[in-house]
């Protein structure tokens, strides 16, 4: 009799086990809690990546708990996941974006490229690139979260506005085009580009061979001092770093404004012990918008800011006429860092003459290049080689010539001396630093005018 009820007891536990077990694969799982928390907390998913960080915090976790009960509720189980995982996964493809998620948030990462919705790239800070083993599940999910990424910018990404570029978190930027620009059959390509500002110091440029001292000590007291300075150099060369490395040496008390296209990349603010702003700095960011009417562009802010009364300012990229004001300023009085896109110290000059020709196209081109040379003595090439790391090429000393001529004076090059790359494909690339020039009379003279002291123009001077 109790071997009977023994064997009834099992029976029911083993029934109550296959009904617990509702085995269901990953894919069909989220496809059923995306249409059921459509249904039923549509206002809360839509509002699950909104910025405010404490109310993001109290939907996240609002959302996966009704994610979580919709699980249990119907006995769900995926093969071989526990159900946080699960949990967590489903959020992450409805409110947040998919397997880019953590790429996304990553200090570790500075761009991802998406070539197709099966095949993503991954460029580490520092590494070599890596293609991904995760991609998305089909071209339409990959437009999907592709939405969801521009979403903050209310931008519209279809066959109206194929080409889009947006930004997320402050940080992100995103250019992404649409199918019908690709193919249906790749979904979407974009790049991202992923901004974890990197405070390195000088000896960390110099023991990372970006930069000698005497390097870094010149460009240093050149912007202390008044004397201009334009770096060149690809994505990823380092230019910004370095850029705000050189600034925070800049006195407390003079007035320094930064200028930077949408995603913010300086904090040079410096704080004291009573937690007050110890120095004088402002930083201000461009606004992208549809509407003409709320555009603000380079050009703006750095009109605005010359009525600010700044003793320095920082243009992070001269790509358009704001490239005209920038050197009229520091013909002016003001000290001026800036970056352009240039494949050398020689190209920043008619690269700058370029874009300063689309504010004054009546303007003789050698007049405008002797304007430029006059702004900006001073000129620095930028790049990463193929090892990975990162080096100031040329410092150089710019003077006008007649006519479009000017001489550029090389004062320090990397000169590359091996290179060689065994089975693993690893590639060694050797080389050093060689000083090539003094500093001209002209920019010597300068120095002296702005209060350079005796010992420290010894150091650059013949």
């Amino acid at each position: 009799m109790f071997g009977n009820k023994s064997k009834k007891t099992e029976i029911v536990k083993r029934e109550r086990q296959t009904v617990r077990k509702n085995v269901i694969s990953f894919p069909i799982l989220l496809s059923e809690a995306q249409e059921y928390m459509a249904k039923n907390y549509a206002s809360t998913l839509y509002d699950a990546n909104k910025t405010d960080d404490g109310s993001q915090l109290e939907r996240k976790e609002k959302l996966q708990q009704y994610i979580k009960q919709f699980i249990i509720d119907n006995n769900y189980y995926v093969e071989g996941c526990i159900l946080a995982d699960v949990v967590d996964s489903i959020y992450t493809e409805m409110a947040e974006y998919s397997f880019l998620t953590p790429y996304l948030k990553s200090k570790d990462i500075e761009e991802l490229n998406i070539n197709a919705w099966d095949d993503i790239a991954v460029h580490p800070i520092g590494g070599k690139p890596y293609k991904l083993k995760e991609h998305f599940s089909s071209p339409q999910h990959a437009i999907d979260i592709m939405r969801r990424l521009l979403h903050n910018n209310k931008l519209v990404f279809d066959e109206s506005k194929p080409i889009v570029t947006g930004y997320l978190d402050g940080n992100i930027r995103i250019t992404a085009t649409h199918p019908i620009i690709v193919g249906a059959h790749i979904g979407v390509s974009a790049s991202i580009r992923i901004v974890n500002p990197q405070k390195i110091t000088r000896e960390q440029f110099v023991q990372n061979d970006t930069c000698t001292e005497e390097m870094h000590d010149f460009l240093r007291d050149c912007f202390i001092y008044g004397i201009s300075q334009c770096y060149a150099g690809g994505t990823g060369s380092g230019k910004t770093t370095f850029m705000a490395d050189i600034m925070s040496f800049y006195p407390d008390h003079k007035r320094l404004i930064t200028i930077e296209k949408a995603v913010r990349e300086f904090d040079l603010r410096k704080f004291g012990e009573a937690g007050n702003v110890v120095n004088n700095v402002i930083h201000m960011v461009t606004r992208d918008s549809d509407d003409s009417s709320r555009n603000i562009a380079i050009l703006d802010l750095v009109t605005a800011a010359l009525t600010m009364h700044p003793e320095a300012l920082v243009v992070a990229e001269m790509k358009n006429e704001e490239a005209w004001e920038a050197q009229e300023a520091s013909r002016t009085g003001h000290t001026l860092l800036t970056t352009t896109h240039a494949s050398s110290t020689s190209g920043i000059y008619t690269r700058l003459a370029t874009l300063c020709l689309q504010k004054y196209a009546n303007v003789p081109f050698n007049i405008i290049l002797r304007l430029v040379c006059e702004a900006f003595p001073i000129a620095i090439f930028m790049k990463q080689l193929e090892n990975g790391k990162r080096h100031l090429m040329e410092i150089a000393e710019c003077s006008y010539k007649h006519g479009d001529k000017y001489d550029i004076r090389p004062l320090w090059a990397y000169e590359v001396r091996d290179e060689s790359r065994n089975s693993d494909g690893k590639i060694t690339i050797t080389g050093e630093f060689v000083k090539k020039n003094n500093i001209s009379d002209e920019l010597m003279q300068r120095l002296t005018d702005n209060g350079m002291p005796k010992q420290k123009l010894k150091k650059y001077g013949r």
